[in-house]
């Protein structure tokens, strides 16, 4: 039988990363533990996966962990060697508070107390090398709010700046052998796709573009996946496209069955688990499309979720994983969160 392709060529996010620590001097050296320092600060970039040679939109939240009256002026940030320029995302909070250098983006004039936070969503484009090393950002704090003049520790044990550049998972479909399939591991879940596609290449990614929301629904992954099928480029079409269809299992560590849904983004209508058509919505690579949460299948037919069930983790907190199958029509680009 055909085994799926883990990590050939590049790939679509997750946790768990070794943190960057900037190089500040003696007088501001990154407090050792998880005791803030007198002066101080910390950040956390999500997702901590990326696809190999896609933009990824990521989450900066910037805390000043200072214990005493010191005001976090401006921070700078950095990518892993490779990256692209890192660019505020557009509507972003704070988005007019940035500036770009060389690789660096300075969030200036924040002004952040202690126990202040600010956030703010920047995007960058990830190398075309790809594995499973963790690679990290650098972060530098400042009393000045021009990103200059005393800096701040760093709490390093307090922060998250790494980030893994994943190769998406490939398969070829219909070469005589069972349906092609793929799938994609990070730290927080297992998302993995067979689908009956006749012939072309079957292509998972994760957190590529911007993330997938649906509404108030509280997601349990950070991660985001997409899956299409590539048609082949040497053959000239000579009869209507046949119907495909994903089947996708979705694994999602640390939690309970309990409320959990699927978020789907796709290029067609479809009934969600309300009972109303999907609104109208932009996809994570800036396409037209539809957003909402799937029904299950025995209320609706596909696009939905055929089963929701959990298993013992004794290695988790919970206790539990989630394991979702979905059934999505690969009618165009599919995306989906749970």
């Amino acid at each position: 039988m055909r085994v799926a392709r883990f990590g050939y060529l590049r790939l679509a996010f997750a946790i768990g990363a070794t943190l960057a620590v900037a190089a500040p001097s003696a007088a501001t050296a990154a407090t050792q533990g998880t005791t803030p320092a007198p002066q101080s600060f910390k950040v956390t970039i999500s997702p901590e996966y990326t696809t190999a040679g896609q933009p990824t939109t990521f989450h900066v939240t910037v805390v000043n962990t200072s214990t005493q009256a010191t005001t976090l002026g401006s921070v700078k940030v950095t990518p892993p060697t490779g990256f692209s320029p890192p660019q505020p995302a557009p509507g972003s909070p704070l988005r007019h508070k940035t500036k770009v250098k060389n690789r660096t983006l300075t969030l200036h004039q924040i002004s952040l107390k202690p126990q202040g936070q600010a956030e703010l969503s920047i995007t960058a484009t990830a190398p075309t090398k790809c594995g499973r090393t963790v690679r990290n950002w650098s972060a530098q704090g400042f009393q000045g709010t021009a990103g200059s003049g005393t800096q701040l520790a760093l709490q390093s044990a307090l922060s998250s700046l790494g980030v893994k550049v994943l190769c998406p998972s490939v398969a070829v479909c219909g070469d005589g052998g069972p349906p092609c399939s793929t799938g994609l591991v990070t730290s927080n879940s297992t998302y993995a796709v067979v689908s009956d596609a006749p012939s072309g290449t079957l292509r998972q990614t994760v957190n590529v573009g911007n993330n997938l929301t649906c509404g108030s629904y509280r997601f349990r992954d950070p991660n985001w996946y997409d899956s299409v099928v590539v048609p082949p480029t040497t053959t000239t079409p000579t009869a209507a496209p046949v119907p495909i269809v994903d089947n996708v299992t979705y694994t999602l560590r640390n939690t309970t069955s309990k409320g959990v849904g699927f978020c789907l983004g796709a290029g067609y209508d479809f009934t969600t688990a309300s009972g109303k058509p999907a609104r109208a919505g932009t996809l994570p690579n800036g396409n037209p499309g539809f957003i909402g949460l799937l029904p299950r299948c025995s209320a609706s037919k596909p696009p939905c979720i055929a089963t929701v069930s959990q298993k013992r983790d004794t290695a988790t907190k919970t206790g539990f994983d989630a394991l979702l199958t979905i059934q999505i029509p690969e009618n165009g680009d599919p995306w989906g969160h749970s």
